[in-house]
């Protein structure tokens, strides 16, 4: 499957949920299953998606959150359209978390 094949299959599962909430019917295997094989490169509009399906904010997806964030630092033009990432998506959790690391990546990096 390619890149928007995949996409579409975790739109088709859901958002995280909180780990919080009874999810005990969200299929987590499949969602990091699919997410797994999502590869670079990955467009803008991919990035949207995935920061799209985050958990809520200040809550975690037991991990899976880790996952998109790493997979979404791969986007070559990360740097250059971060703003534009960042005003273009949903709050969550995993938005939360890509603010974070690239405030300490820009404290550290001066």
């Amino acid at each position: 499957m390619n890149n928007k094949a995949l996409l579409d299959e975790l739109y088709k599962i859901g958002k995280l949920p909180s780990d919080n909430d009874d999810v005990d019917d969200f299929p987590f295997d499949d969602f990091h299953n699919y997410l797994k094989q999502i590869k670079p490169p990955l467009d803008y509009e991919t990035v949207i998606r995935l920061i799209n399906l985050s958990p809520p904010v200040d809550t975690g997806a037991f991990g899976v959150e880790s996952t998109l964030v790493h997979l979404i630092e791969k986007y070559e033009n990360y740097f250059d359209d971060f703003q534009k990432l960042m005003d273009n998506t949903e709050e969550g959790e995993v938005k939360n978390m890509l603010r974070e690391r690239m405030k300490n990546y820009l404290e550290h990096n001066k």
